[in-house]
């Protein structure tokens, strides 16, 4: 896959629905001169159509499940390059790699656990999930905010502040790239599932 971090900040995740920031990267991103993530090669991917992919997202208070549609771009000989015959997906920074739940959707889901103003149960119930998934975002914030920040300075930093901190940033992007570029994955991605590649903003 190719993730694409060049998308996300304060006053776009304030205005624009997770469909909307999809449909931007799409039609913004410029696959000419790009490696393909498996081989290397430079200028070997052409448009490959899409793939159809679930997205719970979460803006003004409804929770939203849609059919979007990636774009996906196939690694073909072109010129004096030899192209492998990989496709690979099309992935803006507002999805999690084999999630369907959108990063906005789930951050939102742990700063109503961190605020406690209500019981887990009452906010599980509000987002439509399962409280063993609440949980296991939490841990994993938890992990990777310590991978973000540092061990010490994770330590330091309350999680709501963080969450905040992520959510007011007008360069969040930035940090997502540098987290995936660091790490090999994607912040609150499952560790078990591993993406590519970044294209830097």
């Amino acid at each position: 896959m190719i993730r694409l971090f060049a998308e996300l900040c304060k006053t776009k995740l304030e205005s624009l629905s997770e469909e909307a920031i999809l449909q931007n990267a799409a039609d913004e991103f410029n696959y000419y001169g790009e490696k393909c993530p498996n081989c290397g090669a430079t200028g070997t991917l052409s448009p490959y159509g899409d793939y159809p992919r679930y997205l719970i997202s979460y803006k003004s208070g409804k929770i939203t499940v849609s059919l979007v549609r990636p774009l996906r771009f196939e690694c073909k000989p072109s010129g004096k390059s030899r192209g492998c015959g990989t496709t690979h997906a099309l992935l803006p920074d507002i999805l999690i790699p084999y999630s369907p739940y959108s990063l906005r959707f789930m951050l939102t889901v742990l700063v109503a656990y961190f605020e406690r103003e209500t019981t887990v149960v009452a906010i599980c119930e509000h987002f439509g999930i399962a409280v063993s998934t609440l949980y296991a975002w939490k841990e994993r914030l938890y992990e990777h905010k310590a991978l973000l920040l540092g061990e010490l300075t994770s330590r330091e930093k309350p999680a709501l502040a963080f969450l905040h901190g992520l959510l007011g940033c007008d360069c969040l992007s930035d940090h997502l790239s540098d987290f995936f570029n660091r790490h090999g994955f994607s912040f609150m991605q499952d560790r078990l599932r591993v993406a590519t590649r970044s294209v830097p903003p």
